[in-house]
């Protein structure tokens, strides 16, 4: 049987300390989820986990334990990456393990409904987080029939469609025979690594697949309200959102700064205005993101009750004058030099760094986005900024959504100015 081969080796070393991260990443993630079985990518990543054939999940755990070893999994829209760290004198043994654990992993069925009834339990559990309930629904509000609108976790119905076969047959035709990569930062040298890699993973024989194509995002015209209905809310969640960037934009790093004056920071106006002129919500910020196609931009607040509709009004008004009357010289260079200087800190580890490597090679992302940061950042224009933000960032096509008592402050959000819909959804069925 042909079996995933590694198609490169990453290598950040580092002998501060006799410790060594190990990550085997594919490019495979929750976009290669079927229609109606949402969670399946995650699933199966989870199952994985759970140890290879011939050894109990115990058993495994029981192995992990005596290198003194941690090991996560984690699926994302595009990727799954299994991550473990140990000292670096268990390194070998910890590697061995982790190849079997990827080509020839146990999926028992008892494993499996274990962790499909724990994945049920999860969403249960999400229903008590209400910034997590607005977060989702405004990407599924957003991007409502794009597959950047599902969630990696599934909801109740799909999770209830995914059987054990559902999940060895998305490993065999994604995980099993597809090329990954090998990443290990640390007391490693590059020759070491090497030769770990040439011991435990043969040779490779095809490159990495995983590309899946999707459509260009669009967002329905029109500000629309969407209330997600809990009762006894004394706090609304409130988010507002419209499309954002693409990684390969040529605005992006213009884009990135104007953002960050706007609601990145804490003196940025979006924040003063909501917290230290108003005293509405503890935190306020907006974030971008950005994909192989138009992905999210939105603000977050979360203001008591009596303010929600005021503060959703003050947010609008503010978003208004940033696209229209764009930043002020002395906003963009603050901007600028927050992001310069705090990028340091997104590298200051070998595992960080490892990480931003990961991302060139499966995500796409522009090598110069990480090696030329400070550059990019310190070249953006005060009307490159002021351009970008009016060509990508609509404040009259937005979905707006509240966590909150519907019958408290649906009528004032049907007031907002441009509203054109108020959804009322209860919150059991997001």
């Amino acid at each position: 049987m042909t079996r995933a081969r590694p198609t490169k080796l990453l290598v950040e070393s580092s002998d501060v300390l006799p410790f060594v991260d190990v990550e085997i990443a594919f490019r495979v993630g929750s976009l290669q989820d079927p229609i109606g079985k949402e969670g399946l990518a995650q699933l199966t990543s989870q199952l994985m986990r759970r140890g290879p054939h011939g050894v109990s999940a115990e058993r495994f755990e029981e192995r992990l334990a005596r290198l003194g070893a941690r090991m996560s999994v984690d699926t994302a829209m595009r990727s799954t990456r299994i991550r473990a760290a140990t000292l670096r004198r268990n390194l070998e043994p910890l590697i061995e393990l982790m190849a079997d654990l990827v080509w020839w992993p146990a999926m028992r069925a008892s494993d499996f409904a274990k962790l499909k009834r724990q994945a049920q339990a999860s969403l249960l559990a999400r229903l008590d987080d209400d910034q997590t309930l607005g977060a989702i629904q405004l990407r599924e509000r957003l991007f409502a029939g794009h597959p950047y609108g599902r969630s990696s976790s599934g909801s109740a119905d799909s999770l209830r469609r995914i059987r054990l076969q559902d999940v060895k047959r998305f490993y065999g035709r994604y995980l099993e025979k597809d090329s990954f990569i090998v990443g290990m930062s640390g007391d490693i040298s590059e020759s070491e690594a090497e030769s770990l890699v040439h011991a435990h993973f043969p040779k490779r024989t095809r490159e990495m697949n995983g590309k899946h194509e999707v459509p260009a995002t669009r967002i329905q015209r029109g500000r629309h309200v969407v209330i997600i209905d809990k009762p006894e809310r004394t706090q609304t969640q409130l988010f507002i959102g419209t499309l954002g960037a693409r990684t390969h934009d040529r605005d992006i790093f213009p884009l990135i700064v104007s953002n960050t004056a706007f609601g990145g920071t804490f003196t940025g106006p979006l924040m003063q205005e909501v917290r230290a002129v108003r005293g509405w919500s503890y935190g306020a910020y907006s974030r971008l993101m950005h994909s192989n196609q138009r992905d999210a931009w939105y603000m977050w607040s979360a203001p008591s009750a009596e303010y929600s509709a005021d503060c959703a009004e003050l947010q609008l008004g503010l978003l208004d004058r940033w696209v229209d009357e764009g930043l002020a010289k002395p906003a963009l260079k603050f901007a600028q030099q927050y992001l310069i200087n705090s990028h340091c800190f997104e590298l200051d580890t070998p595992s960080k760094r490892l990480e931003s490597r990961l991302d060139i090679e499966l995500l796409g992302v522009p090598r110069r986005y990480v090696e030329r940061h400070d550059e990019l950042v310190a070249q953006v224009t005060r009307t490159q900024a002021n351009d970008a933000t009016r060509a990508r960032i609509s404040p009259r096509d937005l979905v707006i959504v509240a966590v909150a008592t519907a019958k408290n402050v649906a009528n004032a959000f049907e007031k907002l100015p441009g509203v054109k819909s108020v959804e009322v959804v209860p919150y059991r069925q997001p």
